[in-house]
């Protein structure tokens, strides 16, 4: 059978954990020509279930926090998740405040964290690369 190359291409699914969305320009940056993830065969995906990883944005609120939880249970395995930002990561200036939380990267075991208030989308590329490599690990 043959292996699948991450570093080939990646579906992404991303999930806003309740942030200011500055974070959220920033990835939707990766799709203008300067820094066009599809050239790299990755791919930003509607349903988990098809996701071979999850970007996580913000401090993680009560009101996503079963939404977030659905979201990686419908992932197929061997998905992993990718925190982006400060405040994904526990360190943004939200978290813990009110009805947020630790960072959604914290509560949900993030495995690469791209860190930024926010990022950079050369960061977020890293990131990512970061994130295919570690699945091509997983899978060899």
């Amino acid at each position: 059978m043959a292996q699948r190359r991450f570093a080939r291409s990646l579906a992404i699914r991303h999930l806003v954990c309740g942030s200011c969305n500055g974070c959220e320009l920033e990835m939707n940056a990766l799709a203008a020509p300067q820094y066009d993830i599809s050239q790299e065969g990755w791919s930003i995906v509607a349903s988990p279930r098809h996701a071979d990883l999850i970007t996580v944005t913000g401090p993680m609120t009560e009101a996503m926090r079963l939404a977030a939880r659905r979201t990686l249970d419908a992932a197929a395995e061997p998905a992993l998740v990718v925190a982006v930002g400060d405040c994904a990561s526990g360190e943004g200036a939200w978290c813990g405040a009110g009805s947020a939380g630790a960072g959604a990267g914290v509560e949900l075991n993030a495995s690469i964290v791209v860190r930024g208030c926010p990022p950079t989308p050369d960061a977020l590329r890293e990131g990512l690369r970061a994130a295919a490599t570690l699945l091509d690990e997983r899978n060899s």
